[in-house]
């Protein structure tokens, strides 16, 4: 009886054991799982949140070009072709941008630059002579309480009398009607706001902000005739 007693409490030391070894990595392997789900999910959001920036500065950026295009459409080619001949003779021509980061002008060379102000007097002449507000800012990207502030900037370059042939017009180049051919460069930016709403820069020299995103979309533009 003594040893059938002692091997018998033997046998349930084990299998206590054993039973205790099974919760313990069950308990691993749920608080493995657990953290690996918040990981993911941290993941997640982050990568929607950069997705959700990236196509706010893609629509930004190719808005940018539409809004150049109409631009050109309201003022006439030749403003363009105007105000890029005047850039070329100026010495050095730099300009004051609202992105700090984005280069100027190359110097003595024909190019144009068109801000988002540029855009309103393109409203203002098509409204039928009431004053328009066009301002570019964190309500257009979907309502006041957003951090990130919005900014466009339009090159224009390259720009040519373009001779290639075109539906509804004279294919055989006997015509005394002109068309411009030029290069579009839109840059679409978001950057994070202060409370006053200045922009935010990390303050490593290159005028960059924090978690800064950016779009560039660029087009071949006909224009005419004229």
């Amino acid at each position: 009886m003594t040893r059938s007693t002692t091997s018998t409490r033997r046998s349930r030391r084990q299998e206590e054991g054993a039973v205790m070894l099974i919760v313990m990595l069950v308990l691993l392997t749920t608080t493995a799982l657990a953290v690996f789900a918040i990981h993911a999910t941290t993941t997640e959001v982050r990568a929607a949140g950069h997705d959700r920036m990236g196509a706010q500065a893609q629509e930004i950026g190719e808005s940018g070009l539409a809004a150049a295009h109409t631009w050109v459409d309201v003022f006439g080619p030749d403003a363009l072709a105007n105000a890029m001949a005047a850039s070329s003779r100026v010495v050095g021509n730099t300009y004051s941008l609202p992105q700090p980061f984005e280069p100027a002008l190359a110097a003595d060379r024909q190019g144009y630059r068109l801000y988002a102000r540029d855009f309103e007097a393109v409203v203002n002449a098509t409204s039928g002579g009431a004053v328009a507000s066009l301002n570019l800012d964190q309500a257009d990207l979907g309502g006041s309480n957003r951090l990130y502030s919005p900014s466009v900037v339009v090159d224009v370059y390259d720009n040519h009398q373009y001779t290639g042939v075109l539906a509804g017009y004279r294919s055989d180049g006997n015509s005394l009607l002109r068309f411009l051919g030029a290069t579009y460069t839109s840059r679409g930016r978001l950057r994070l706001t202060a409370a006053d709403g200045s922009l935010i820069d990390s303050n490593d020299g290159t005028g960059r902000g924090f978690y800064d995103s950016s779009s560039d979309a660029r087009a071949r533009g006909v224009s005419g005739p004229f």
